[in-house]
């Protein structure tokens, strides 16, 4: 016989004196049958005491239902020996459940509590911290509900952190490895495509021994760490061009170098196809996006269900705020962890004279891969050290009975259940989840939100384009500003939670409203700088016939220029950039101080493709630092109202289900939302912004690699109004969900709500 190992006898004796609701006839009939089939079989012997009871507990399991979806199939008890046959009694009574409230009675409620037999030594070793049979008492300290949550948040911030990094490093990596913006976007669908299979695989056998499965997960992510950050031993870095600055009797590095002149052209060939050389190590960031993707199901699915079976609903919906917002800040915290480690030198140790000014630098993107590996490797086996089942799981499963959320025998049957009878109950299941009409409109509006969340991969490339900000600086802006709008919004929902227990269906409606009221906010980017006029893009040379623009003209056609590095110069009296001094037909050039040779270029002078003839070093146009601040904090605003919805958002996935398919549930969501929302997202937000590139670079090889100049215009009006359409859309589905799930009567509210008496989670079963 299985043991249910989660009841103690104060519990009991709490439930044994719980109010009864009324009961009708037939589940009169069934209460003096249980009692008498157990007075029949104590004679028999103790055992057959214990499986009796058991038995009476999941008959009367079946019976007690009102309008839950989903219960298991549970044996069939005909062949048990002298147990009445009471098919009309079942039947009578899924009738008269009014409104679908679980009945609980004499037989499926206190009494049945209190003949499962308690083994110490199984609740013991299945409540208790350790690793096989080490289990020392000086680990109990630990064993409270809040220090998983912190651990098993601060592994996930090191998860996000590792995938986040990749926004920063972006641009670092198509330089180095001369990635395009397809590429990069196939290194973000590694961790979607291997993890929509592993969620689906995965999840029913999630539902059994949830903290190992979240264990093994973060040891997974460990090595999707390990191997991206093998790709710096193995790659080759520019060295630096020692004479780039020195002026010679015609000219200075970049300018035009026309018939017989001496000077400088462009870099050397060898040292430009250092990234064409390291392309090849593309396929180390790949493979360690489609482990993390494997790494990171696990812990998605079973760690809100395990943190479901150790809070009550208000507890619950604080302790996800806290999971959140130590998650979540993974993201910002990421950003400015990268953007500092690109301040460092690749090798830790830069050449003299390297500084992050100059066009050879390349920071230290590896670091951004190592640092969270290392924490997540040491956070994984504190959490493998977590017991099956917490000590504060009783008093929550009492909770839970009492409302009508679950039952002794679903419990029972989830808690001990064998990979073969997983694997039994996988298509029933699946039957369950594809039948819950709410649970999948939520599912797919999930899935259009995670589409559009796609966008933030692109976003600190975004601010550096819209605003003119530098790689390292991004960071800074991006980070701050979502740690602010990310505690602010979830300690506003976990406020919300702390309320009362809220019904599901009230708390789907509030989670539609903020994603809906928020949804206005993603046209922040709408208040950028202004776009630089660049010449040869937009507009033809000052000097040429031409009446198309084109980077090459008769004013440069000579100079032998090309778009491997850019070196932006602007003209200062008509406020046009160029791409560099050579495509600007600059012959020669000025120093800050002639006598230093590493002082830097004061200006260029004879360009033969401009207005003025004399150019200096940078884009034209200033900050606009107003517009900055007013777009930033439009973001914040939008974002916080969005995320005061994610608490309750996360408590309708734990009661929309019965507690023995939750984790199927949040399966079948990270399956949705990867195969509709985060797959396509960095190819359909890739493809908006390398459509809107007008200079690409062209390697010596002549093939294309990443985008140098933008046309903003183009690129915001699609980059915004398409997440503006995809929000309108999830919103819509939302509130479908809403509409969909069975209206709870007044009499079930208060129930639910007022925590007294039995309400069901509002479902008929099938």
């Amino acid at each position: 016989m299985q043991r249910l190992s989660v009841v103690q006898e104060p519990m009991i004796r709490r439930i044994s004196t719980l109010e009864q609701p009324p009961m009708t006839e037939a589940a009169r009939r069934v209460s003096r049958a249980g009692a008498d089939v157990v007075r029949r079989i104590s004679a028999v012997g103790g055992e057959a005491v214990r499986r009796a009871s058991t038995v009476t507990v999941i008959r009367v399991g079946r019976m007690s239902v009102g309008r839950r979806p989903d219960l298991p199939d549970l044996p069939d008890l005909t062949d048990i020996p002298d147990i009445p046959d009471i098919p009309d009694s079942t039947q009578e009574m899924g009738k008269g459940a009014d409104n679908g409230a679980v009945i609980s009675n004499p037989v499926a409620g206190a009494k049945d509590l209190a003949e499962i037999e308690i083994n110490e030594k199984d609740d013991r070793k299945i409540s208790q911290m350790g690793l096989l049979g080490w289990r020392p008492r000086f680990l109990e300290c630990l064993n409270q509900p809040i220090v998983f949550v912190v651990f098993f948040g601060i592994g996930n911030l090191f998860t996000v952190m590792s995938f986040g990094v990749i926004s920063v490093y972006l641009t670092t990596l198509e330089k180095t490895f001369n990635l395009n913006s397809k590429e990069t976007g196939v290194i973000l669908l590694g961790n979607d495509i291997s993890g929509l299979f592993a969620s689906l695989l995965l999840a029913n056998y999630c539902s059994s021994k949830k903290i190992r499965w979240i264990a093994a997960g973060m040891f997974a992510v460990v090595l999707s760490c390990l191997l991206p950050a093998m790709a710096t031993l193995f790659a080759e870095y520019p060295e630096l061009n020692k004479d780039a600055f020195v002026p010679n009797m015609l000219g200075i590095r970049g300018t035009c170098n026309l018939g017989e002149q001496k000077g400088f052209g462009p870099p050397p060939q060898g040292q430009a196809d250092y990234a064409v050389r390291n392309h090849g190590l593309f396929w180390l960031f790949v493979a360690g996006s489609l482990v993390l993707g494997i790494g990171g199901s696990p812990p998605g699915i079973a760690g809100p269900t395990y943190m479901d079976e150790m809070y009550t609903q208000k507890e619950f919906g604080v302790a996800i705020s806290i999971l959140y917002i130590i998650t979540f800040v993974g993201f910002p915290i990421s950003v400015l962890f990268a953007g500092a480690s690109l301040n460092m030198y690749v090798t830790l140790d830069p050449p003299e004279g390297m500084t992050p000014g100059r066009p050879e630098w390349v920071g230290a993107w590896w670091l951004g891969f190592l640092v969270p590996g290392v924490v997540v490797f040491v956070v994984s086996f504190i959490v493998m050290l977590f017991p099956t089942q917490m000590p504060a799981a009783k008093k929550v499963l009492e909770s839970k009975i009492q409302k009508g959320i679950t039952t002794v025998a679903e419990k029972t049957n989830e808690l001990h259940r064998s990979l073969a009878e997983i694997t039994r109950d996988t298509i029933p299941v699946a039957k369950r989840i594809l039948k819950n009409k709410s649970l999948n409109c939520l599912v797919f509006g999930d899935a259009l939100v995670f589409l559009q969340i796609g966008s933030i991969s692109y976003l600190p490339k975004m601010y550096v384009i819209a605003f003119r900000l530098g790689f390292s600086e991004v960071g800074t802006v991006i980070g701050v500003s979502n740690v602010v709008a990310f505690v602010l919004g979830l300690v506003l929902g976990g406020a919300i939670m702390r309320i009362k227990d809220w019904h599901p269906k009230k708390l789907l409606l509030i989670y539609a409203i903020a994603v809906l009221v928020s949804t206005p906010f993603q046209a922040s980017l709408f208040y950028r700088c202004d776009s630089n006029t660049v010449g040869g893009v937009d507009i033809v040379y000052p000097n040429s016939t031409a009446s198309d623009a084109s980077l090459y003209d008769t004013c440069n056609q000579d100079c032998k220029c090309n778009t491997a590095f850019p070196s932006f110069v602007c003209d200062p009296t008509d406020g046009t950039t160029y791409f560099s001094q050579c495509h600007a037909g600059c012959l020669g050039g000025e120093l800050n101080d002639p006598t230093n040779p590493k002082s830097g270029v004061k200006q260029y002078t004879d360009c033969m493709c401009t207005a003025g003839k004399t150019v200096v070093p940078g884009e034209c146009g200033s900050r606009c630092q107003t517009r900055l601040y007013i777009s930033l904090a439009l973001s914040v605003l939008g974002t916080m109202i969005n995320f005061s919805g994610y608490a309750a958002h996360a408590t309708v996935y734990q009661r929309v289900v019965s507690e023995v398919d939750r984790t199927v549930a949040q399966g079948w969501r990270q399956f949705v939302t990867r195969v509709l929302g985060t797959l396509p997202a960095p190819i359909l937000f890739g493809y908006i912004i390398d459509n809107a590139c007008t200079i690409w670079r062209v390697n010596f090889d002549g093939k294309q690699g990443n985008c140098w100049v933008y046309d903003l215009e183009s690129l915001l009006v699609w980059f915004v109004w398409v997440q503006i359409i995809l929000r309108i859309a999830s919103s819509l589905l939302y509130f479908a969900g809403w509409y969909l799930y069975p209206e709870p009567t007044q009499e079930e509210l208060e129930r639910y709500e007022g925590g007294k008496g039995a309400a069901s989670n509002g479902y008929e079963m099938t």
